[in-house]
């Protein structure tokens, strides 16, 4: 295990070495994304597992750990959008061997970070209670959503937002496989606690949806814990320290926010228009919401590719970068675009031909939540195509430093497509809740098109940048 963390991170003995090997983009991208597939697939296994195991306890249950997840994690995954900073800065300087400008960066990202989360724990504490009864009208259900967010906050849920910056800063450098171990033993650790405190098994009480709470916020915290033991007691190629983390150098934290702030406000934007979409859709009802929510995280395994090769997209694109190769840069975002396209389609046609035995997995009491769901994801299989796109140039795009572009693009999807259609399925048309999935289709559609064109964009400035420097 250790010699297999000890190895070097994938484009590292070409740039150490001087370019004396040659590039291979799509054997370096591989490299790279695999151990994320893994590691996104552990997420996505627990996710549907919570939701699966919740969805029998009922759907005013499954509703309220919906609500109470999507609100938690998608607020602090804004605030760690400090990780996507970290992941590109990082990266450009592992490409160019300042090593310690990459240490330094990262541990700036993770201070900050803790900052960050010490805030939203506090806010969070002194006013959920007042946010859940103000979206949802059924008493019961806002009564069990409030229970699953505090205790998910109090046993460590909020650790989830230094650990995305850890993670950020650990892949920057080219290692995606140490984040996929801890994102095992964690998983695991979930997997257990939700089958022994959930339904009381082994003599464990039934604690429902308490216990899953309780499950998935110790394990976030458990990874952190891992993350930071990793960094600090093994250092390889990074000298990571206490002086990396204190004090906050000024110059250093203006670049990671200049590269963070719009990449936050891109997930501002997405999280928040999930948000109130999610809150529109309770005015179809609790079982309207169990499909969805069900059809969701079926649909999530599909994601494990996308997210991968974004991933890989940022980190290569900029250690191609740092490094001088504008020309290696370029192709390693469109090859990231095209192996997450090819998979992402696979899935595709699964959710298509086959979406019964995806939806089997969740085996709702309520059979108008299986038939809902089936349709849901098969009209999900039209989009992925251009969700793959989507997340794969917009990963490129981070790793050239630009984050305006998928935030500006994103939030004229979202105000002038999404926002106002779903708005119009829901409250104007009346129609069932798989309509909200074509809006969904053709958002990505047109996001992924405005997507390729900007890194096009940005990529052809970048060649004239270094033309205009070596004349």
């Amino acid at each position: 295990m250790l010699r297999f963390l000890r190895k070097k991170p994938a484009g590292q003995e070409e740039i150490v070495a001087g370019e004396l090997a040659p590039f291979r983009p799509v054997q370096s991208i591989l490299i790279l994304a695999w151990p994320v597939v893994i590691e996104m697939g552990l997420h996505t296994f627990v996710w549907i597992f919570d939701t699966a195991m919740v969805m029998r306890l009922g759907a005013r249950e499954a509703t309220a750990v919906e609500f109470g997840s999507i609100i938690l994690f998608n607020i602090l995954f804004v605030l760690g959008s400090l990780g996507i900073g970290a992941n590109a800065l990082v990266a450009r300087y592992t490409g160019a061997n300042q090593m310690k400008a990459a240490a330094k960066t990262g541990g700036q990202a993770l201070s900050l970070s803790f900052l960050l989360m010490l805030a939203f724990t506090a806010i969070s504490l002194a006013g959920y209670q007042y946010f859940f009864s103000a979206i949802i009208e059924d008493a019961i259900t806002v009564a069990l959503a409030e229970e699953y967010f505090y205790y998910i906050l109090v046993s460590g849920g909020v650790a989830y937002l230094p650990l995305v910056v850890a993670s950020g800063f650990i892949r920057g450098v080219g290692n995606t496989r140490v984040p996929m171990i801890i994102a095992l033993i964690a998983n695991v650790y979930n997997v257990i606690g939700d089958y022994l405190l959930i339904f009381g098994n082994f003599g464990f009480p039934a604690l429902g949806v308490k216990g899953a709470a309780l499950a998935t916020g110790s394990a976030q915290l458990i990874a952190l814990i891992l993350s930071l033991g990793y960094l600090f007691l093994h250092r390889g190629i990074l000298p990571f320290n206490w002086q990396s983390l204190f004090p906050l150098d000024k110059a250093v934290i203006r670049k990671l926010l200049r590269l963070s702030i719009p990449a936050g406000a891109e997930e501002l934007t997405n999280s928040g228009s999930r948000m109130i979409t999610t809150g529109w859709m309770t005015y179809l009802g609790p079982v309207a919401f169990a499909a969805n929510a069900a059809a969701i995280a079926a649909e999530s395994f599909s994601f494990m590719p996308g997210w991968a090769f974004a991933i890989a997209a940022t980190t290569l694109v900029g250690q191609r970068l740092g490094a001088g190769f504008v020309k290696q840069a370029r192709d390693s975002g469109y090859w990231a675009v095209v192996l997450a396209t090819i998979l992402m389609s696979i899935f595709g046609l699964v959710f298509f031909f086959v979406p019964h035995l995806v939806m089997s997995l969740f085996d709702p009491p309520d059979p108008e939540v299986l038939r809902l769901g089936i349709i849901c994801l098969q009209i999900a299989a039209f989009g992925q195509p251009f969700i793959a796109i989507a997340m794969g140039f917009s990963g490129a795009l981070r790793g050239l430093g630009d984050t305006k572009g998928p935030f500006r693009i994103g939030l004229c999807t979202n105000l002038l497509i999404r926002l106002p259609l779903i708005y119009a399925v829901i409250y104007i048309w009346q129609l069932e809740i798989y309509y909200i999935w074509w809006v969904t289709a053709l958002q990505f559609a047109v996001s992924s098109l405005l997507l390729y064109l900007r890194y096009r964009k940005t990529v052809r400035a970048k060649f004239e940048s270094v033309t205009t420097r070596i004349n």
